[in-house]
């Protein structure tokens, strides 16, 4: 490819708003994101981690079964009950 056709090339794409980026055969093999696109990208692979958390997926079924209303668990409480469980995982 001379100088004057990758001018022309990166013209087109500027022009057209191209979001692919073809090999030499015109067949698609990566996509141009924004940075924006790229952070909820990046988002959804850490949701998709967290979904696959089996301690994360317990704590927040622990935390989903706490009743809303009334007295609150003490901090204190809950560092003892933290403690005992994951001396339990650690033991296993």
């Amino acid at each position: 490819m001379g100088e004057h056709s990758t001018d022309d090339l990166v013209h087109a794409l500027r022009e057209r708003g191209a979001r692919y980026i073809v090999d030499t055969q015109g067949q698609a093999f990566a996509v141009l994101l924004s940075l924006e696109e790229y952070e909820h990208y990046l988002d959804l692979l850490d949701d998709e981690a967290d979904s696959q958390d089996d301690e994360l997926a317990t704590r927040l079924a622990h935390a989903a079964d706490q009743p809303t209303g009334g007295e609150r668990q003490a901090f204190r409480d809950y560092l003892h009950q933290r403690k005992a469980s994951h001396a339990n995982e650690v033991q296993s």
